[in-house]
């Protein structure tokens, strides 16, 4: 009987191991995303421009973000933005003078943010007046509607020197485009 207890527990223990080396492997495979995400491309409106924005993304293993980040970017251009779409190591995401709005956004996994999200969000000091909003990407879980469960998944706190207008989680990449609407509207005040 003994024998039993002590194999069903050493077979958990292999098991846990397992899927901690999992999830780390994909921590770290989610980091070297990030040093790929170097471009960045300018979408300019039709007419006159409304003002300037700044999108940033970090891949992630699957590019969910990026996506994500697209969309947000269409959506502000087709409401009169000139529009910076960007990786998050691109050489020109840290300089955020001139934007009106800023949107960052990135992975999340096993609920902990990618390390690139977290860094840039700590580095960077936007001008008073932009609005900022931020968007995660990942599995789906409770509460991922909730902006303060959101805030917390990012770890923000009341450390940072600047204002979060808007966050948003993405977990369904079918409804990509009807989220992102309703976020850069939220994010706009419209």
């Amino acid at each position: 009987m003994e024998k039993k207890k002590i194999a069903k527990y050493v077979g958990l223990g292999i098991v846990l191991i397992v899927l901690i080396a999992f999830a780390s492997i994909g921590l770290v495979m989610g980091d070297v995303m990030s040093y790929t995400a170097t471009g960045s491309q300018t979408l300019n409106p039709n007419g006159t421009s409304a003002g300037k924005a700044l999108v940033v993304y970090d891949p992630g293993i699957t590019g969910t973000a990026k996506n994500v980040a697209a969309v947000i970017a269409d959506d502000l251009q087709a409401k009169g933005y000139t529009v910076t779409l960007a990786g998050i190591k691109s050489s020109n995401v840290l300089n955020t003078t001139g934007y009106n709005v800023i949107v960052i956004g990135g992975p999340v996994y096993a609920g902990q943010p990618a390390s690139s999200l977290q860094s840039y969000l700590s580095d960077i000091t936007p001008p008073k007046e932009t609005k900022i909003g931020i968007f995660t990407t990942g599995s789906v879980v409770a509460n991922s509607n909730s902006t303060a469960f959101i805030k917390k998944e990012i770890a923000l706190n009341n450390t940072n020197i600047y204002r979060v207008d808007d966050v948003m989680k993405f977990v369904d990449t079918n409804t990509i485009n009807q989220k992102a609407a309703e976020f850069v509207n939220s994010l706009l005040g419209q």
